[in-house]
């Protein structure tokens, strides 16, 4: 069981790396985002798992119970953040390097090829 200094440490550790992830992710370091972001990741499984046996500390302290609902808001924000900031890049990507119109093989009966001797080819094939 764990004792309530612990999980008071933990959720500290939980609410530094949540700062150094967003500051990561303002500044555009990919590297410092991902090593952040795996620590976070790790801390907040030891804190999920500390938790269900923590129900007096989290009840019993309003203090410690705003903190987590800071550490909750700010993990959705993040996520919101991180979603809204990979569809502004999938458009910018889609701007350099467009997409292909249509597919590697036209379907039946549609000539394959657009050059006028190719097409004279694929006509005397069918």
């Amino acid at each position: 069981m764990a004792q309530p200094l612990q999980f008071d440490a933990n959720l500290t550790e939980v609410e530094q790396l949540l700062d150094k992830v967003s500051a990561a992710l303002l500044s555009g370091r990919a590297t410092e985002l991902e090593v952040h972001s795996k620590a976070l990741r790790e801390a907040m499984l030891a804190l999920s798992g500390m938790a269900p046996s923590q129900k007096a500390v989290l009840f019993g302290h309003p203090a410690m119970k705003g903190r987590i609902e800071k550490v909750t808001l700010a993990l959705a924000r993040q996520r919101e953040g991180m979603a809204r900031r990979a569809v502004v890049v999938d458009r910018a990507l889609a701007a350099v390097l467009p997409r292909a119109e249509s597919a590697t093989y036209a379907g039946v009966g549609k000539p394959a090829y657009r050059s006028s001797v190719a097409r004279i080819y694929a006509s005397a094939a069918t």
